[in-house]
């Protein structure tokens, strides 16, 4: 009879496996890994492996989605104790000023990056890549200037969706400038200019 296997167990190892595959996706980069790399640095059969995970791709979406969930799930946390939407939205920059260079972040971006372009070559991945850019993290933003805006704190014509977008845009590139270059490049000063142009564009005010 099978040994009756926990869940606690089983989180535990499928943790595992994700941080393995995150190792090796950041040192072959997405392409180039394999399922073997994972075993390698797992050091568990290719068996267990496909016990929690249907593919290659399939590791890296659930590998992504716990990165997201926890990413949003604290700053969502830090914003409940903002009773501003400029308070809040000066949180979300914040977030990204503490970061701290090390190889464990350098590899998130470059395999979140790099994932990203393989997603456009496959429409079943560029779909779910896609829903959740606007579902959670252009969203999230979008919330907090709309709030601004109800609340009568930032300009009515500023467009929560072209602002988000442009703040998304803008940190996808400097994070990846800043995991390749390191602590060479200004990776606090641009995030601090972008943070101020951002608040330069919605107070009101500004541009009347």
């Amino acid at each position: 009879m099978a040994p009756i296997v926990s869940e606690e167990y089983k989180e535990k190892k499928k943790r595992h496996i994700l941080d393995s595959s995150l190792k090796a996706f950041g040192e072959k980069g997405f392409q180039l890994a394999t399922i073997d790399d994972i075993v390698a640095e797992s050091g568990l059969s290719k068996g267990a492996i496909y016990n929690y995970f249907k593919s290659k791709e399939d590791i890296y979406l659930q590998l992504m989605q716990r990165k997201t969930e926890e990413n949003i799930a604290g700053l969502k946390e830090r914003f409940r104790k903002k009773e501003t939407a400029e308070e809040k939205l000066r949180q979300f920059f914040k977030n990204y000023l503490e970061i701290k260079l090390s190889p464990d972040w350098q590899r998130m971006i470059g395999v979140h990056l790099e994932f990203w372009i393989h997603s456009g070559r496959d429409e079943e991945l560029k779909r779910v890549m896609t829903a959740r850019y606007e579902e959670v993290y252009r969203t999230l933003l979008m919330e907090v200037l709309q709030e601004g805006i109800d609340q009568l704190e930032f300009r009515p014509d500023a467009d929560p969706a072209i602002i988000s977008s442009l703040v998304w845009g803008t940190i996808d590139g400097t994070c990846l400038h800043y995991s390749v270059i390191g602590n060479d490049y200004p990776f606090r000063e641009q995030m601090k200019t972008l943070e101020e142009m951002v608040f330069m564009y919605v107070r009101k005010g500004e541009r009347e």
